[in-house]
């Protein structure tokens, strides 16, 4: 790939390099341009100042009324002989110091050649006579160089400044845009509302409009899908309910060992049916719209209430449920959120811990942040799966629980409503560990 094709794909991949580069061209090329006018300009000024240097000068002469027999002598007077101006009477004896130059020069500017360098001549008729005023060409023309370069590099100089000042004019214009990509990055998955339109400049004014219609195609979208989740659920509830109770008058009856086997077998399907329902309803839920009725609480009232309600399952079981560590921390929480966070967590655990195993909650205080964990005794997950067992109706390979792989992404929706995070990691001693932590009430304040 060429210099120039590299450098356009560079600039293709960002608006702000695109922006800059253009702008820095432009600069380059307006720049230079400018420094060689005035370059032009400043060695003619140069040279004109100079020519009327030497008009002034003969002018003086003249009105002095005494023009010299020869050329006049500079010593003592002259620092750089290089640099002397030559006053000389046409006509008259050359002298040491003089130029051979013809009488018959006309009035007026001109080059000559008088021995090894070239002079610019003026001539000029006066009462008294002709006079020539001369000063070497090559020496003109270095003080006429110098002057257009004291033009010339500060203009050069301003090229790589301006440069950067346009690098810097197109970042800060294109702030409202990293801002507004930032709130975006930092909302969760669950956040459709539109973008804020104040303040944002009319060229992304139409691309807001476009992403805010797409937001409101995508939630009314996912919205049909929870009402469909959430009406399907409730429709189920009642047939599950009926079957349920059918199976259940079928106990009374004296039926051979095989068919009470089967109606056994039924009355598991439809239990694990049941969980299923409910988690449903309570995935809809924790994706819905709810309102958050955020109160100051310690959550290990809401543990106590947990482990109460689950405590018959985990004694049929044989688990170990209990409260290991509880210490006095206050956050500002959903109780009822709360609680069916608390719940889907220790639910999950007691189906993969194996019977005659235990499930601890623990509540400690960690920096600014509360953190809630529940840890079982089960078989753990694999590092790989840590993070993918949070999405819906994933159920890992080989597992022996009735699960339906719903809690899990229960209790990250819940969480991120309250404004917490929770986390999977399996314990050194085996197990898993789920970890929920939320900012303390006075680091929040604070």
């Amino acid at each position: 790939m060429n210099p120039l094709a590299a450098l356009r794909h560079w600039g293709a991949q960002s608006l702000l390099r695109r922006l800059w580069l253009w702008m820095t061209v432009s600069v380059v090329v307006v720049g230079l341009g400018t420094a060689a006018l005035s370059y032009f300009f400043g060695y003619q000024e140069a040279n004109e100042l100079q020519d009327a240097q030497l008009r002034q000068i003969a002018s003086l002469v003249h009105r002095w009324g005494h023009l010299p027999d020869s050329a006049l002598n500079p010593a003592g007077a002259d620092v750089d002989k290089d640099a002397r101006i030559v006053v000389q009477r046409l006509g008259a004896p050359v002298g040491a110091h003089g130029l051979q130059l013809s009488k018959d020069l006309s009035d007026g500017m001109h080059v000559v050649q008088s021995g090894d360098h070239a002079w610019r001549v003026f001539v000029q008729q006066g009462d008294k006579g002709r006079i020539a005023v001369a000063q070497r060409t090559d020496v003109r023309t270095d003080a006429a160089i110098d002057s257009a370069q004291r033009t010339l590099f500060p203009l050069l100089a301003l090229i790589p400044l301006l440069a950067l000042l346009s690098a810097w004019v197109v970042q800060r214009a294109l702030r409202p845009l990293r801002q507004m990509a930032q709130g975006v990055d930092a909302r969760s998955e669950a956040d459709l509302q539109p973008l804020p339109q104040t303040d944002v400049p009319q060229e992304i004014l139409p691309f807001v409009h476009s992403i805010n219609r797409l937001l409101q195609r995508l939630n009314a979208s996912m919205e049909q899908q929870r009402r469909f989740v959430a009406d399907a659920a409730h429709e189920l509830r009642t047939p599950i309910a009926v079957l349920s109770m059918q199976v259940d008058n079928l106990k009374p009856l004296q039926l051979e060992p095989q068919a009470r086997q089967r109606i056994g077998a039924l009355q598991d399907g439809l239990r694990r049916a049941r969980t299923v329902v409910e988690q449903l309803l309570s995935l809809a839920r924790s994706q819905g719209e709810q309102t958050t009725l955020r109160q100051m609480l310690d959550p290990s009232g809401v543990m106590r209430e947990v482990i109460t309600d689950l405590l018959p399952l985990a004694e049929s079981r044989g688990i170990d449920l209990g409260i290991d560590r509880a210490e006095k921390v206050e956050i500002d929480t959903d109780p009822a959120q709360l609680y069916t966070l608390l719940r889907n967590a220790v639910d999950n655990a007691l189906r993969y811990t194996p019977e005659g195993g235990r499930v601890d909650l623990r509540m400690r205080a960690e920096a600014d942040r509360a953190v809630i964990e529940v840890q079982d005794s089960g078989p753990g997950i694999a590092p790989e799966q840590l993070q993918r067992v949070f999405d819906p109706f994933v159920r890992l390979p080989g597992a022996q629980s009735e699960g339906s792989g719903l809690g899990l992404s229960i209790i990250r929706q819940i969480a991120q409503r309250l404004g917490g995070e929770v986390t999977l990691r399996n314990a050194t001693e085996g197990g898993l560990i789920l970890r929920y932590s939320q900012r303390l009430t006075s680091a929040r304040s604070g």
